[in-house]
């Protein structure tokens, strides 16, 4: 049954989400696509989650009158992750309270030397002296007294002078690395943008930075239209055998972002042509595509990418439309599967920093995992399929409105659907909880079979009972909704609880190959960071029931990074250092390929069975 739900608005974002009562903020704030952070895993002793209620506020519990004084109490103030939910409620997040939030990064980006953390393009403004008789000094060496030697291209310079005359000889210089990108009219100092994009394999995400702040004026998603050339990356790679098949991948995902940029700019009322600066993470594949790279070398031994490095690439060049001069900076890649978005992803993340064992894992179509330890990193990729983005499963859909999101089991089924609306289908976070719940009630065996209703424990509820049925072809099915005049019918299979062993066996099996390879047990780890849009929805419980993060790890050690390759791809436009950090990163690490590891298909055959 579908329980009353609570709506929670949270701001400045603008998001608002349903949740079941009960529900931790921090749980809800991560359904609403916010990363709080929470080094301590939930237990209320870091006080890093730091939220404020501007209404429905809660009773304070003890670790919130532990951190907090009588009047920051009074104020609404309290920890996300010790206050559960239980009427409707709007709250205020402070930006210093998310996980690589703009401001962080901002800040982060401002400690180092001037030269190496200033985004790639400024704007100056300059008011110069006109030539005379008595000074006949050249229009650019002009500019160079007030901002430094500067370089032009010819369709720089052609304008340049006549925009220069037009001012009244003052206007704003646009530079990069001591190159004039334009020079344009009147003081435009303050509209400097950027865009910085998570090239997903189903999903692309976008953001819209303001250079000069740090701040992220809009953000903005889209399923990546490729999917309908294949919904995994080897399908694609043999639509892209051919010639017009790589040119139509390409068009379909630059089009797609043009759309994303479009919308975003509408949003923030941003011109096109103040955008200076793009970067861009994903997958090998996914970023070969974006270039119109032949990616036929990808799909056979020895899996060779053609570029390893970063690109930095025209705009024009690549078919977007912002400034003339706009550079593309591509993210450089390890080898193999695993690309731009895993090195974004250990910028975001600082993984080079981290104390002692340390795993990154970006959960979704493709699984990519990186184990950090003593300075030396492995990385490797798992080829998981779609199944955490609802593909593949008979009522799978993306985390849209509609989709079951949260399961619980207690006597018969609560469920939380997102924006409080009728059940249409369920997404990857409620298919982990559906399964991890079925798994303890005894509904689904451990090797992954769906009971019939003649296997079925005898202290099953008979609520629970009567939604285990047998189609028409007699196959078990666990019945979430019933069809009516509403929406479809809801249901779990066998084949869906298989699609889910093998992304979460995929997953499990590249984990335990690095763990061995550097000769470290699961034990060892002293955190997990958990990667992906997707991953933040995942409840630490409900995915180490199922095997998706190793059992037995204690809650504080697993977190969440929310979609760390788009906050790597950030950064790299507010800070030049990230560059840096990204080329020395994907150089430094060492790839695994799985596909050579004798070892792999045994790991993965056991890791298919759900742990007991």
């Amino acid at each position: 049954m579908s329980t009353a739900q609570v709506r929670v608005t949270f701001e400045p974002q603008g998001r608002a989400v349903y949740v079941l009562p009960g529900t931790k903020l921090l749980e809800a704030a991560g359904a609403a696509g916010l990363s709080v952070e929470s080094p301590c895993g939930g237990k209320g002793t870091c006080g890093k989650c730091r939220v404020q209620f501007t209404h429905g506020a809660p009773p304070p519990g003890k670790a919130d009158r532990t951190r907090f004084g009588a009047d920051p109490l009074q104020a609404g103030w309290r920890l996300a992750c010790q206050t559960a939910l239980t009427s409707d409620a709007v709250v205020f997040v402070p930006s210093t309270s998310l996980f690589a939030s703009s401001h962080q990064i901002f800040m982060e980006a401002q400690r180092g030397p001037a030269e190496e953390v200033l985004p790639a393009v400024r704007k100056v403004f300059v008011q110069l002296s006109p030539p005379s008789l008595s000074d006949e000094m050249p229009d650019l060496m002009r500019l160079e007294q007030a901002v430094g030697p500067v370089k032009a291209d010819l369709k720089t310079l052609q304008r340049f002078a006549l925009r220069l005359r037009k001012g009244g000889f003052s206007g704003t210089a646009v530079l990069t690395d001591h190159h004039l990108m334009d020079f344009e009219l009147g003081d435009t100092t303050k509209q400097c943008y950027g865009v910085a994009v998570d090239i997903g394999t189903t999903t692309l995400v976008a953001s819209l930075m303001d250079l000069c702040t740090g701040e992220e004026l809009a953000i903005a998603s889209s399923i990546n239209p490729q999917t309908s050339f294949g919904d995994d990356v080897l399908s694609r790679i043999m639509h892209a055998a051919s010639e017009k098949g790589l040119k139509d991948l390409r068009h379909a995902v630059v089009e797609a972002i043009s759309a994303l940029i479009d919308q975003m700019c509408a949003s923030a009322g941003v011109a096109r042509d103040r955008i200076y600066d793009f970067t861009c993470a994903g997958n090998t594949t996914m970023e070969h595509l974006f270039c119109g790279v032949d990616v036929a070398p990808l799909a056979v031994v020895p899996f060779v990418p053609a570029f390893g490095r970063g690109l930095v690439l025209a705009a024009e060049d690549v078919g977007l439309k912002l400034h003339p001069r706009a550079a593309v900076y591509v993210f450089p890649v390890i080898g193999g599967f695993v690309g731009g978005d895993t090195v974004a992803g250990m910028v975001a993340t600082k993984l080079a920093e981290a104390k002692g064992p340390v795993l990154l894992v970006d959960v979704g179509t493709n699984g990519e995992i990186v184990l950090g330890h003593e300075g030396q990193f492995l990385a490797a990729s798992t080829a998981a399929g779609p199944a955490f983005e609802g593909a593949r499963i008979a009522c799978g859909m993306r985390a849209a409105a509609g989709a079951i999101e949260k399961v619980i089991i207690d006597g018969d089924v609560q469920m939380n659907v997102i924006d409080n609306a009728r059940a249409t289908g369920i997404c990857g976070s409620g298919l982990i909880d559906l399964a991890a719940e079925l798994l303890t009630a005894g509904v689904i065996s451990g090797g992954g079979r769906l009971l019939p209703p003649q296997d079925l424990p005898a202290g099953l509820s008979e609520a629970l009972r009567r939604r285990v049925v047998l189609d028409a072809d007699g196959r078990v099915e666990f019945v979430l909704a019933e069809a009516d005049a509403h929406g479809p019918r809801v249901f779990l299979s066998e084949r869906d609880v298989r699609e889910l062993q093998l992304a979460t066996g995929a997953i499990r099996a590249g984990v335990n190959i690095l763990l061995r390879r550097a000769g470290l047990k699961t034990d060892d780890l002293q955190s997990v960071l958990i990667a992906g849009g997707f991953g933040s929805f995942i409840r630490r419980s409900k995915a180490q029931r199922i095997g998706l993060l190793p059992a037995g790890l204690p809650h504080e050690r697993i977190r969440y990074v929310g979609n760390a390759s788009l906050n790597g791809a950030k950064w790299a436009l507010l800070s030049t250092r990230a560059h840096d950090r990204a080329e020395t990163l994907a150089r430094k690490t060492r790839h695994v390929n799985l596909s050579e590891d004798l070892e792999f298909q045994m790991e993965f055959a056991e890791a298919m069975l759900f742990p007991e």
